[in-house]
């Protein structure tokens, strides 16, 4: 059973005891992450998030460190585009340890100046950890790119001289800001007594003040201010001189009232990007326009993923690995915000293979989005999934996490039963039309990270430029395509049959012992099915 409440300082909690398990999960959420940053901080909730443990006012860091241990050393942080979470797991009879521990790390930071020297080290440290690592590098790069204009492109860990500019108060004065009791959230899973858990939880988390509380409401947002005026006043917050009176409080950025405002969603921007990096294999990354975190049809969207690349047995991994060898890493994955989503391609390729790799993939994207999938497919691939289901929410960390994930995102929490009746609800027309929405290859980005000197980048363009061809919006904002055009066909045949001979002239094939090849190469009907 799932339990909603909030705390008397006003901090809400979402708790789902489970039976029969000795364990316990708990997370405390802070709904602050790198899109609320500007480009003079970005990186600054990262680096808040790793003095957390670096000494209070009531433990040195070694304190800290050993605690840990004594609770099973399962004790952590992490820091994403929309929050910044402390969380930690042990048996059911520390669990009030870790909480006293949670809530004083997050209430009793020092930020000591000689740690925070420190730190920033270890941070910038991370940073390039990040970039010597392709797989984050794509990621990171393509977001970056397409929501260039909006901070939720931002990189988290921000950039070393951001990190290194960052000074204590300014630490301080972004805590203060953000984190009091309505801007939080707790979440926890396992075995446990509800009422216990309760009282635990209260005199824990009891020195995290409410936004009402705050003798320092003068370094706080203008949307804390409405989120503050709107729990403790929602009928009167309506009356448009009310909303405007406490809009216009005091803020610390200086805003004028009229330009206090929610925050959008970016705008999306098709990108092409490159970066130069002296490694053997050539990695690839597509993302499309998608569903944002809570929507409805997130069930119906995880099937359409483990179908088309999210699992060994989906389209791309067999056809790109399994069936023509191309390809060892091949996989699709969401990622989905509260304001905007991504649905991600991944590919790791050896540099020669990229433009016949990107050829096939895109005739299995155009392939899925017109013809969907089988009642065979839909079966097997929601056994797949519940499946997953069934054994990750054995785990409480698993269950908390899923749980704050959906609270934060103010949508319905259900339980694992109601899961699993709204995902075998789901219907092959479901998601064919999920796939339409959003395999659009017009749309897409791409992102390529390896070494230029062994990269047809000519080849690879001519190909993406070649998509963004293949159809368009009409007038009046229906998202239709026209009828692809054969000059656009013959282009992108042109550009494939080139760099597979290319190809085949390395491995020796020909068109006697490599048929796969030149039959893929020159038929249209093999990419994109027939033309109007």
């Amino acid at each position: 059973m799932l339990y909603r409440y909030y705390l008397p300082n006003g901090l809400q909690v979402v708790s789902e005891p489970m039976a029969n398990r000795k364990t316990v999960a708990l997370g405390v959420f802070v709904k602050v992450g790198s899109q609320d940053e500007t480009k003079e901080n970005n990186g600054i909730s990262h680096l808040v998030e790793h003095m957390f443990f670096k000494g209070t006012k009531t433990r040195s860091a070694k304190d800290i460190a050993d605690l840990t241990a004594r609770i099973g050393d399962d004790v952590n942080a992490f820091t994403s585009k929309e929050c910044t979470a402390l969380y930690g797991m042990t048996v059911t009879k520390k669990f009030g340890e870790l909480a006293m521990l949670l809530g004083d790390l997050l209430t009793n930071p020092q930020f000591d100046a000689k740690e925070l020297a420190k730190e920033k080290r270890i941070v910038m440290d991370e940073i390039d950890m990040y970039w010597d690592s392709p797989e984050d590098l794509v990621h990171e790069l393509l977001q970056k790119r397409v929501w260039k204009n909006d901070s939720l492109g931002y990189l988290i860990s921000g950039t070393k001289s951001v990190v290194r500019s960052l000074k204590r108060e300014e630490l301080h004065q972004f805590l203060r800001g953000h984190y009091y009791a309505e801007n939080m959230l707790i979440s926890v899973a396992g075995g446990y007594e509800e009422e216990e858990v309760k009282s635990i939880l209260a005199d824990a988390f009891s020195r995290v003040k409410s936004f009402a509380g705050r003798a320092d409401k003068k370094y706080l947002l203008p949307e804390m201010v409405a989120a503050s005026v709107k729990r403790d006043k929602a009928a009167e917050l309506a009356l448009p001189p009310y909303h405007a009176e406490y809009m216009g409080a005091a803020c610390f950025s200086g805003k004028k009232q009229n330009e206090i405002k929610e925050k959008k969603s970016p705008c999306y921007y098709r990108s092409f990007a490159v970066a130069d990096k002296d490694i053997e294999q050539l990695h690839l990354n597509l993302a499309f326009p998608a569903p944002c975190l809570g929507d409805k049809r997130r069930f119906a969207y995880s099937i359409m993923n483990s179908v088309f690349g999210g699992s060994n047995n989906s389209r791309l991994f067999q056809q790109i690995r399994e069936e023509a060898g191309m390809a060892y890493s091949v996989y699709s994955y969401s990622s989905a915000y509260l304001r905007a989503g991504l649905f991600h391609i991944d590919i790791t390729v050896q540099p020669q293979l990229a433009v016949p790799v990107l050829s096939k993939v895109a005739g299995i994207v155009e392939e899925f989005s017109r013809c969907g999938l089988t009642e065979e497919e839909l079966s097997l691939h929601k056994e797949q999934v519940e499946t997953e289901l069934i054994m990750g929410a054995e785990s409480p960390k698993t269950r908390m996490d899923a749980n704050a994930k959906y609270a934060l995102a103010g949508t319905k929490l259900f339980t694992l039963e109601e899961k699993l009746e709204l995902m075998d609800a789901v219907t092959c027309g479901q998601i064919k039309e999920l796939a339409e929405e959003i395999l659009k290859l017009r749309e897409v980005s791409l992102c390529v990270v390896g070494n230029r000197e062994h990269i047809d980048l000519n080849g690879i363009r001519k190909l993406f430029n070649c998509w963004g061809n293949m159809g368009q919006n009409v007038e009046g904002g229906d998202r239709m395509i026209r009828p692809i055009k054969e000059c656009e066909i013959e282009l992108c045949v042109s550009v494939i049959r080139d760099s597979f001979l290319t190809v085949a002239q390395e491995y020796g094939f020909t068109e006697e012992n490599a048929p796969r090849f030149t039959a893929f190469a020159t038929t249209k009907e093999r990419l994109y099915g027939k033309s109007n």
